[in-house]
C-alpha cells in the first residue's frame, strides 16, 4: 500500500488510484472582521498543456464563478527559482471587493497556484503578504 504523509500523520492508501488535489487554506484576521487569506492549491497537469494555458483555463474559469472578475495584470516570474505566472485580480463577493495575487508554477509534473486574497482596501497587506510567501518557497524534493 501507498503511504500519503500530511503534516500530523502518514496513512496508507488502498490500492486504487488516487490524484493528489490538494488545497491549504490559511487565514489571518485583519481590522474590522475583515481577512487575509492564503491559498496553496495542487493539480496535476493534463498532459501536453503549457502553464500559459492552464493559467488561461483558471482565468476563464474564475470569470464564469467570480462576480466582476478581471485580470489586472499578468506577467512572467520566478517562483521558487522556476519559471512562473505571477497574476492580479480582483471580484466581488456579497458587496465586497476583493484583491488577490496568484503565483502559477510547475513542479514535479503538478501545476501550483500561490494565491493571497484580501477586501481591496487591503491591497498593500495583501501585496506585502504574498511577496513575502512566494519570496521563501523552497522545493523539496526526494
Amino acid at each position: 500500500m501507498p503511504s500519503y504523509y500530511i503534516d500530523e500523520a502518514a496513512l496508507d492508501l488502498p490500492e486504487r488510484t488516487f490524484v493528489d488535489k490538494t488545497i491549504h487554506g490559511l487565514e489571518h484576521e485583519l481590522p474590522g472582521g475583515k481577512a487575509l487569506c492564503v491559498f496553496v492549491h495542487r493539480s496535476p497537469i493534463e498532459a501536453g498543456k503549457s502553464l500559459r494555458e492552464l493559467v488561461k483555463e483558471n482565468v476563464a474559469l474564475n470569470v464564469k464563478r467570480l462576480l466582476g472578475f478581471e485580470v489586472l495584470a499578468e506577467t512572467e516570474a520566478s517562483v521558487g527559482g522556476r519559471p512562473g505566472i505571477v497574476v492580479r485580480t480582483r471580484w466581488r463577493n456579497q458587496g465586497t471587493a476583493f484583491y488577490q495575487r496568484q503565483a502559477h508554477v510547475v513542479f514535479e509534473g503538478m501545476w501550483m497556484i500561490f494565491a493571497v486574497s484580501a477586501p481591496v482596501e487591503e491591497q498593500v497587506i495583501c501585496d506585502e503578504t504574498f511577496d513575502e510567501i512566494v519570496g521563501s518557497i523552497v522545493w523539496r524534493v526526494d
